[in-house]
C-alpha cells in the first residue's frame, strides 16, 4: 500500500513537470542556414535629414530576405572594429578583404555592403554581395527610386541579393521577397526607425519607442501588413499576448492569410489558456500547410491541455508521419503515453527522442518516470541522476531519487531527502511534496 501512495505522489510531480516539456523549443533545421551580414550603407557627403537610411535600410532588406529558405539574415549595427590602418567603409577605396576575414571569424557565409550615390529626387544606391569563403564576389549592382518610394528601392535591392545567393526559393518565397509594404514614404521612414529600437539587448524606453513609431506607420496606411506583422511579433516577444493576438489577426485581415501567422496566433491564445481559439487557429494554419510537423505538434499539445488523449496522439502521431524523426514529436508522445498510464509505450517514444536529441533534463526525467513506473528502477535511477547532472537544482528529480533511495539504497535516504529539501525550498508549488519530503526524513532520522 505505501508503494501505490508513492506512487501516486510520483504522477502527481509528472504532470506538474511534463508541462516544460510541452513547452520544449523545437529542433534546429537538418539543413544547414547560410548566414548573411548586411553592413550599414554609406552615404555621400552631408546625409541631410534621412540618416535613418544607413542602418534603417538593411534591417529592411533583412527583413525581406528572411522569406528565403535556409537563409539566416542579419543587419549589422555598424561595421566591424578594425585596425586603425584600415578605416572607413570597403566601398570607398578600402580593400574588402579584411571585412571579409572580421565577418568570416563571426559565422557569416556571405556579406552584403551598400552605399548611396544620391539622395535628392533619386534614390540611388551601389550594392556588393560577397562570399567570406572563398572570397569572391557574388554579384553588383546599382538600383535606383524615386525619393518618394524608399520601399521600392528595398525591393529591388532584396531581389538582387536574393539571386545573388542562389538558394532556389519557391515561387511564394519569391514574392514574400520582393512584395511591396506601403506606398507612403512617411510610413515607411517610421517602420524602418522602429526596426532600429527592436533589438533584443534593447530597452524598455527602445521597445515603447518602436511601438509608437510601428503604430504610426499603421495609421499612415492602414493597408501596411507588415507593420502590423511586426508590431505584433513585437508584443509576443514582450508576453503582450492580448495585443499580440489582436495585432495578428489585424495582418491575416489584409489578405495576408498565412501559416506561419496563424501558428503565432494560436500560441498567443495558447498562452492565454483560450485553448479553443489556439485549436482553431493551428487548423487554419494546417489547412494552408498540411506539411508543417510543428504545428501539428502545438496542435496536439493543445489537446493534451484539455486531456482529449486521443486526439493529442493523432496529432503527434501526424506529425511524426510529415518528419519520421522529429525529437520534439516523439517526447510530447511520451508524455500523452505517460499521462494515459500507457508505459511501455511511453518508454519507447521517450527513449528515441533521447537518441534523437540527446541531452535534455526533463527527457531524462520523464523517462525515468516511466521507467519507475514500470518498476525498472536501477535503470529509472539513472535518468534522475542525468536530469540532475543537466540541471543540477531539478528538485522533481531530486525528490524521485529520494523515493528510489527508500525502495533500493536506505542507507542514501536520509541524503536524498535532505538534498531535495535543498533544492525545493522557497520554490512555489513544492509546498506539498516539502511536507511529504519532511515527514520521510523525520521518519528516517528517529526509526
Amino acid at each position: 500500500m505505501a508503494m501505490i501512495h508513492r506512487r501516486l505522489l510520483v504522477l502527481g510531480l509528472a504532470v506538474g513537470c511534463l508541462s516544460v516539456t510541452l513547452l520544449w523549443a523545437g529542433v534546429s533545421s537538418e539543413t544547414p542556414m547560410k548566414a548573411i551580414a548586411i553592413a550599414p550603407f554609406r552615404f555621400p557627403v552631408d546625409p541631410d535629414a534621412r540618416e535613418w537610411l544607413s542602418e534603417g535600410l538593411p534591417r529592411v532588406l533583412a527583413l525581406r530576405l528572411q522569406a528565403l529558405p535556409h537563409v539566416s539574415p542579419t543587419a549589422l549595427p555598424s561595421l566591424p572594429a578594425l585596425a586603425e590602418e584600415q578605416p572607413g567603409h570597403p566601398l570607398e577605396g578600402d580593400p574588402v578583404a579584411p571585412f571579409l576575414e572580421r565577418l568570416r571569424g563571426q559565422g557569416y557565409d556571405v556579406v552584403v555592403f551598400g552605399k548611396f550615390h544620391q539622395l535628392d529626387t533619386v534614390l540611388r544606391a551601389e550594392v556588393h554581395v560577397w562570399s567570406t569563403q572563398p572570397q569572391r564576389r557574388l554579384g553588383k549592382t546599382i538600383e535606383q527610386s524615386p525619393e518618394k518610394d524608399p520601399d521600392g528601392l528595398g525591393s529591388k535591392i532584396a531581389s538582387f541579393i536574393a539571386a545573388s545567393l542562389q538558394v532556389n526559393p519557391s515561387e511564394p518565397e519569391g514574392r514574400r521577397v520582393g512584395e511591396r509594404y506601403t506606398s507612403s514614404p512617411e510610413a515607411f521612414e517610421r517602420f524602418t526607425k522602429a526596426l532600429m529600437s527592436t533589438d533584443p539587448t534593447g530597452t524598455t524606453a527602445d521597445i515603447e519607442r518602436a511601438i509608437g513609431l510601428f503604430r504610426e506607420a499603421v495609421a499612415l496606411d492602414g493597408k501596411f501588413a507588415m507593420a502590423l506583422r511586426q508590431l505584433a511579433d513585437l508584443y509576443f516577444r514582450q508576453g503582450q499576448y492580448v495585443s499580440a493576438a489582436e495585432m495578428y489577426q489585424a495582418y491575416l485581415q489584409q489578405d495576408k492569410r498565412n501559416a506561419v501567422v496563424y501558428h503565432l496566433l494560436g500560441q498567443a491564445y495558447f498562452a492565454q489558456r483560450d485553448v479553443p481559439r489556439a485549436i482553431e487557429a493551428y487548423r487554419r494554419g494546417l489547412q494552408l500547410d498540411g506539411r508543417d510537423a510543428q504545428l501539428y505538434v502545438d496542435l496536439g499539445l493543445a489537446y493534451v491541455s484539455q486531456k482529449d488523449y486521443e486526439n493529442a496522439t493523432k496529432m503527434l502521431l501526424r506529425a511524426l508521419e510529415v518528419k519520421p524523426d522529429a525529437p520534439l514529436a516523439f517526447a510530447n508522445l511520451g508524455v500523452v503515453y505517460l499521462l494515459q498510464g500507457n508505459f511501455p509505450a511511453a518508454t519507447a517514444s521517450l527513449r528515441r527522442a533521447q537518441f534523437l536529441q540527446g541531452t535534455n533534463a526533463t527527457l531524462a526525467y520523464n523517462l525515468g518516470l516511466s521507467l519507475m513506473f514500470e518498476g525498472t528502477y536501477e535503470a529509472a535511477r539513472e535518468q534522475f541522476e542525468r536530469a540532475l547532472q543537466l540541471r543540477p537544482e531539478f528538485a522533481a528529480a531530486a525528490y524521485q531519487l529520494a523515493l528510489l533511495a527508500e525502495h533500493a539504497e536506505p542507507d542514501q535516504a536520509v541524503d536524498r531527502w535532505r538534498r531535495y529539501i535543498d533544492l525545493a525550498a522557497g520554490h512555489p508549488g513544492e509546498e506539498a511534496w516539502l511536507s511529504y519530503a519532511q515527514e520521510r526524513l523525520d521518519h528516517l532520522q528517529h526509526r
